[in-house]
């Protein structure tokens, strides 16, 4: 398997981690449990910080920190492009079936704020979560932390 093919194997895993939260959180309806979003994102940064751990194993053990912070970024960056495209694909099969004036939305929160929540939690929150998870990842799994050399993965 190749090293592109490695960051798109685990950025379709984070992504759909990420949308299984949002579809909860859609079709349970009760707009108030936010950190059932929170659930996605925690499971997006799991799946970015396995594959920091899983790339560093497949060039056993060799790479330089730099290079697995940015194998980590990568996924995280490619899971955030597929996180986003999916969560607009069930945010508009969503508004076909509920309608844009739904009674089971809040009179405080209109459809817009759903809209921002769900996209500001897909996009700010796993950007932020992966980033860290990659930069941890990467410091945590390199062996030999006297030296920052090691194999370059990109």
């Amino acid at each position: 398997m190749t090293l592109k093919a490695f960051y798109i194997r685990y950025s379709v895993w984070a992504a759909v981690f990420n949308t299984l939260s949002i579809i909860v959180y859609l079709f349970a309806r009760n707009y108030t449990n936010v950190w059932v979003l929170y659930i996605g994102n925690i499971l997006f940064c799991a799946v970015v910080l396995m594959g920091v751990f899983k790339g560093n194993h497949r060039v056993h053990d060799t790479a330089s920190v730099r290079s697995l912070f940015m194998m980590g970024f990568k996924i995280t960056i490619y899971g955030i492009l597929l996180a986003t495209v999916l969560c607009l694909l069930l945010l508009l099969i969503n508004s076909m079936f509920t309608g844009i004036s739904s009674p089971d939305v809040p009179a405080q929160a209109g459809r817009g704020d759903i809209l921002f929540i769900i996209l500001s939690s897909t996009i700010a929150v796993n950007a932020v979560l992966g980033a860290l998870s990659a930069l941890i990842g990467a410091t945590v799994v390199k062996k030999n932390q006297k030296t920052g050399e090691g194999k370059t993965l990109y």
